[in-house]
C-alpha cells in the first residue's frame, strides 16, 4: 500500500505538506519508525530491491543482522532524501542553503556558460539530486533532460519540479533522441541516467560492480555518436546534513564501431566513478529497483 500510493501524484504531495510541516528532529524519528517496519515486510519490492542491491555493493559479505541493518539504513536513507526536497521545496533561499556552493559547483556552471561542452552528463541515483539538480538550475545550469519513458505520476510530477528550475524534460523517444543528438551536434549539453536498470537489456549489459547488470547504454552512444566525453555526477550528503555535488572528470569515449563490446566498456570507465562514490556511502544509494534481476534474494 505504502509503495503503491508513493507512486501517485497524491501520495507525492502528501508527502511534500508533510514534509514542509514536519520539524526535522521529528522527522528523524519517524523516518526511523517507519524504515524499521517496512524491513519487516519481506515481500516488498522496495525491501527486496534494497536487500538484493545492497548485498551485491558489499561485495556479498554482508548477511543476516548485517544485511537488515544495511537494508534498514537505506531505506531510511531513501526517506531523508525525500524529506530534504519536501522541507525546503519552493523556498529558494532555504533551497540554496541545502546544497553546498563550492568550486565543483561553480565550475560546472561555469562550464556551460562559457561553452565548453558539449558533454554528456550523467547522473547516479547517490545521494539528492533532485535538490542540487533544481539550484543548479536555478543558477543558470539548465539542461535537456532525457527522463524514463512512460513516467508514472510520481515521476512526472518530479519532473515538473525540474523544470521549474529552467530544465527541458524529454522522456527518452526516437524524437528525443534525434533531438539530444542535434544538440550535441550543436554544442548543447545533455543530462541522463546510468545505474536505473531497463526493464529489457541493451545491446550489452556492463559490468557493475562486478556482475552484468542491464543498465543503460543511452550516454555512450550518444557520446561516441557525437565524440564529446561523459560526466558523472552524483549528490552526497555532507556531515552538516547538507548536498553537494560531486562530478568526474571529462571521460572521453572510446571511439569505434559500437559494437557490445565496445558499448559495455565505455559504460563501465562511467560506472566505476559510481562504484567508488557508492562504495564509500551505499547508504546514500537511492535505487528502489533491483539492479541485479538474476541475484537471488539473500538471507
Amino acid at each position: 500500500m505504502f509503495e503503491g500510493l508513493a507512486s501517485t501524484r497524491i501520495g507525492m504531495s502528501m508527502a511534500r505538506g508533510l514534509g514542509r510541516a514536519i520539524p526535522r528532529t521529528m522527522a528523524d524519528r519517524i523516518v526511523s519508525l517507519a524504515a524499521s517496519r517496512l524491513i519487516a515486510d519481506a515481500g516488498s519490492g522496495l525491501v527486496r530491491a534494497s536487500r538484493i542491491n545492497q548485498w551485491v555493493v558489499s561485495g556479498g559479505v554482508l548477511s543476516g543482522a548485517a544485511l537488515d541493518a544495511a537494508v534498514e539504513a537505506n531505506i531510511r536513507e531513501m526517506a531523508r532524501l525525500h524529506y530534504d526536497l519536501y522541507h525546503v521545496l519552493g523556498d529558494r533561499t532555504a533551497e540554496d542553503a541545502s546544497v553546498v556552493i563550492d568550486d565543483a559547483f561553480e565550475a560546472l556552471v561555469e562550464r556551460e556558460r562559457a561553452g565548453e561542452g558539449p558533454f554528456v552528463y550523467v547522473g547516479a541515483h547517490l545521494g539528492n539530486f533532485d535538490i542540487v539538480g533544481r539550484v543548479l538550475g536555478f543558477h543558470g545550469w539548465r539542461m535537456q533532460i532525457l527522463s524514463v519513458p512512460e513516467p508514472t505520476d510520481a515521476y512526472r510530477w518530479q519532473n515538473e519540479l525540474r523544470e521549474q528550475a529552467g530544465h527541458t524534460l524529454t522522456p527518452v523517444s526516437l524524437e528525443a533522441l534525434k533531438t539530444a543528438a542535434r544538440g550535441l551536434a550543436e554544442g548543447r549539453s545533455v543530462l541522463t541516467g546510468l545505474d536505473r536498470p531497463l526493464p529489457e537489456p541493451d545491446k550489452a549489459m556492463p559490468r557493475f560492480f562486478g556482475r552484468p547488470a542491464p543498465l543503460p547504454l543511452l550516454h555512450v552512444r550518444l557520446a561516441m555518436r557525437a565524440a564529446c566525453p561523459v560526466v558523472v555526477l552524483a549528490a552526497p550528503r555532507t556531515d552538516d546534513g547538507r548536498y553537494r555535488l560531486q562530478a568526474s572528470p571529462p571521460i572521453h569515449m572510446e571511439p569505434g564501431a559500437q559494437t557490445p563490446e565496445l558499448l559495455a566498456e565505455n559504460a563501465e570507465r562511467c560506472l566505476a566513478h559510481v562504484e567508488e562514490w557508492v562504495s564509500a556511502a551505499p547508504a546514500l544509494w537511492a535505487m528502489p529497483h533491483i539492479v541485479w534481476p538474476d541475484v537471488p534474494v539473500p538471507d
